[in-house]
């Protein structure tokens, strides 16, 4: 990003992170063991894997879906 002066803005940006499998915004990264450095768990549905979402419109569509699942459970 630039600011009104040309230069780039240092700051870094931080985006909501959405899961792939529910929408939930309740993912975190797993830490812990090395071998486990690229991976996020959801704690609403349980998804664990590398492939995490920060498209918030997907992750809309995505809990619509996740509830009417659930519903028919």
């Amino acid at each position: 990003m630039k600011d009104s002066s040309g230069k780039k803005d240092k700051k870094k940006r931080f985006s909501v992170k959405f899961c792939p499998k529910c929408g939930s915004t309740d993912v975190y990264w797993a830490q812990g063991m090395p071998q486990f450095w690229s991976l996020w768990e959801c704690r609403n549905c349980g998804y664990r894997g590398p492939v995490i979402l920060e498209d918030g419109n997907l992750a809309t569509k995505l809990q619509e879906d996740w509830k009417n699942k659930q519903k028919q459970k």
